[in-house]
């Protein structure tokens, strides 16, 4: 008898389950927090498929940990991010997935109905991206998120940029550097945010006259849940982070 395909759940939510559970029964295992991912690591347990969430709800861990954890773990685990991506931050998240750790495909929460479950399953046991149109040509730049974060010390900055309103100045007094050390991450900040929402928000190129400060508060506020994540700076550091091109 064939062995139905194991599948993993990440997500603090229990109302998320009843679809899951309707979908795939027996063969599901959840982890609502990174923890009861470890244990289930521990234990010996493998999966086909893993659907992983951003926010688990953690002072500590969002799913970027846990994308980190299979990566380093479970490497022949096929990732679907799976999140509400009109919330904050959650383009980033999608993009991070899918660069840093070769997430297979995308599903928004909104359409996890038991049968389109069903389908992300055998597609993805087919070889098929069942990841809606859209969000495959936007994640065909998910590279741009390493422009987003060039260096680890950047998501300090990012982080005192929104405090800040996008003053850089201010930023600088905040994290008790020069502001002129500054100036490198605002030129080449501002390029990437614009480059970001070109091509995953559909927001236009505002040409040379480009209003910096605006630019940066805007997208720091917009994504504040992700470049405020508290691991973000762990799974960014040399020795965690994976890069899968």
């Amino acid at each position: 008898m064939t062995r139905a395909a194991q599948v993993l759940l990440v997500d603090d939510v229990p109302g998320e389950r009843a679809n899951f559970e309707r979908a795939f029964a027996g063969s599901l295992s959840v982890a609502p927090t990174v923890d009861r991912l470890n244990e289930h690591i521990r234990a010996g347990l493998t999966w086909e498929i893993a659907f992983v969430d951003f926010n688990l709800s953690s002072p500590t861990s969002t799913g970027l940990t846990a994308l980190l954890r299979l990566s380093q773990e479970r490497p022949d685990t096929r990732i679907v991010t799976y999140s509400q991506f009109t919330e904050s931050g959650r383009t980033l998240f999608a993009a991070a997935a899918r660069h840093w750790f070769g997430a297979s495909a995308l599903m928004d929460k909104t359409r996890n109905d038991p049968e389109m479950l069903i389908r992300y399953l055998r597609s993805l046991q087919s070889g098929i991206n069942p990841t809606p149109l859209p969000w495959q040509q936007r994640l065909q730049w998910s590279h741009l998120i390493d422009n987003l974060l060039a260096d680890a010390s950047w998501v300090r900055i990012w982080r005192a940029l929104r405090d800040a309103a996008g003053d850089m100045a201010r930023v600088a007094q905040m994290l008790h550097v020069e502001p002129g050390s500054l100036r490198g991450f605002k030129d080449r900040a501002t390029e990437a945010a614009i480059q970001f929402n070109e091509k995953f928000h559909d927001i236009p190129h505002p040409g040379r006259t480009r209003n910096k400060k605006g630019i940066l508060a805007a997208f720091a506020a917009e994504h504040r849940h992700f470049l405020m994540a508290p691991d973000l700076s762990t799974v960014m550091s040399p020795g965690t982070r994976r890069a899968h091109r």
